[in-house]
This record gives structure tokens, C-alpha cells and sequence, in this order.
């Protein structure tokens, strides 16, 4: 599980408003949406997405377990209309509670989150996954394990479970103030192994921006899946 610090959420805070990555999704998952619909993001984290979503209209619920995001999120929430904020486990919802539409960002397995749509979703699902196979900041990239467009297609496949799905990429890189923070990044992500300043640099590209000099590129293809609630509710889970 990924654990919130004030240094981890200062750099992808920085990577989203940097790549504007979170807008692209956004424009993604409203190519789906009704505007004016209720919505709900599980897992949101910093609230990125949420906040694209709720800039266009939608009346957006962003919920994650833990407080730390959630401070950022309302802060820069504030001025902006139709977005909830709330602290708790996603999977816990009182059953009375119901969305138009239920997004979950690199966030949450198959089965928990279609028995969440069951319960809460009203019209339809989307899900953003990953759909690169490594750990993208770490020395010696080991494979990831779980929660992969790959993985997600071939169990909703399994499970029979009808859907509609697209890749696309996204830039999803990460900027730095200083070379001295690309040490630190790295060496957040991967502290067994203490990357030199020679080898961190020698993944960073030079921007010419004085803000952020340095940029770890990132350009990462994602999978969006569309799952309608009404396919989903005739098909038991086991």
C-alpha cells in the first residue's frame, strides 16, 4: 500500500500540475460522462482527477483513507463548486449511497471494485490502470504485480463481464526544483538503492525552466476500462 508523506505528495503534487496529466485523463473519462452527473472517485489521493472532473461540471465525491492528500485537496478545492472531500474506506459505504458514475484511477483490484458498482453506481464504471509491466523509480525496475491493464482485461474477461476499453499515453513524468531533489526522489522510492547523483542525472533531461531545471521523462501508456452498470448487475461475483 502506498503511504502518504509531505515530501511524496510535494512531488507528485508538483508531476501533475507540471504534466497536466490528470486533465488528460479527465477529458478521457468525460467522452463518457453525461455532464451534470454525480460522481464518485475512489482511491483519490491528491485529488487531481477530481478536481479536473469537478471543474467540468460534475458533482464529484473524493474519497481516500488517508488524511494527508485529502489536507492538499481541500486546499486547492477551495473556489471550486461541487466537489466533496471526505476521509474513510471506500468499500465501506452505506448502501443508501448512490453515484451516476464511479472512477477509480490506478486505484483498487476487479472484484472489490465491481462489487463497489454493483452497490453504488447508478450508469457506469471507468477504471485507469497502468499498463506499463515496471516500477518506473527504482534502480533496477522489478515487474509490477497487480492492478495492470493487462491483468484487469484478462479477469473481467474471466468473469465475463462485458466492457469497453482503450489505450492511450499520457505524460507522466516528474519535474525537480533542483538536482538535489532528484537524489531525494529517487532515494524515496528506492531506498535499498541509493542512487548516486551520477546516476540520477543521468536519467533527467535539462528543461531550460527555471522553476524546474530537471525532468525525469515519463511518458507512460494507460488503459481506460468502461464497464456499464446495467451489464454488470446481471452478472453474479464471486
Amino acid at each position: 500500500m502506498f503511504i502518504w508523506t509531505e515530501e511524496s505528495a510535494a512531488f507528485w503534487a508538483d508531476s501533475a500540475a507540471y504534466t497536466k496529466s490528470y486533465e488528460r485523463l479527465a477529458q478521457r473519462a468525460a467522452a463518457h460522462l453525461v455532464p451534470g452527473g454525480s460522481l464518485f472517485e475512489g482511491g483519490c489521493g491528491l485529488g487531481h482527477l477530481s478536481l479536473a472532473l469537478a471543474r467540468q461540471g460534475y458533482a464529484v465525491t473524493a474519497m481516500d483513507t488517508s488524511p494527508l492528500p485529502l489536507r492538499y485537496l481541500q486546499e486547492q478545492a477551495k473556489g471550486t463548486p461541487g466537489l466533496t472531500v471526505r476521509q474513510g474506506d471506500v468499500f465501506a459505504l452505506a448502501r443508501d449511497e448512490v453515484f451516476d458514475y464511479g472512477v477509480f484511477c490506478f486505484f483498487g483490484g476487479v472484484r472489490e471494485t465491481l462489487a463497489w458498482a454493483k452497490d453504488h453506481c447508478k450508469d457506469e464504471l471507468i477504471l485507469f490502470k497502468k499498463n506499463w509491466g515496471t516500477h518506473r523509480f527504482t534502480r533496477d525496475p522489478g515487474a509490477l504485480r497487480k492492478f495492470t491493464y493487462p491483468l484487469m482485461v484478462a479477469e473481467l474477461k474471466a468473469l465475463g463481464v462485458p466492457f469497453e476499453a482503450q489505450v492511450f499515453d499520457v505524460d507522466m513524468g516528474q519535474p525537480f526544483r533542483s538536482l538535489s531533489d532528484g537524489v531525494r526522489f529517487f532515494r524515496l522510492y528506492d531506498p535499498q538503492g541509493a542512487m548516486t547523483e551520477r546516476e540520477v542525472l543521468s536519467r533527467l533531461t535539462e528543461t531550460g525552466n527555471d522553476a524546474f531545471p530537471y525532468y525525469l521523462p515519463a511518458v507512460r501508456p494507460v488503459g481506460m476500462i468502461c464497464i456499464s452498470s446495467d451489464d454488470l448487475r446481471n452478472i453474479p461475483l464471486p
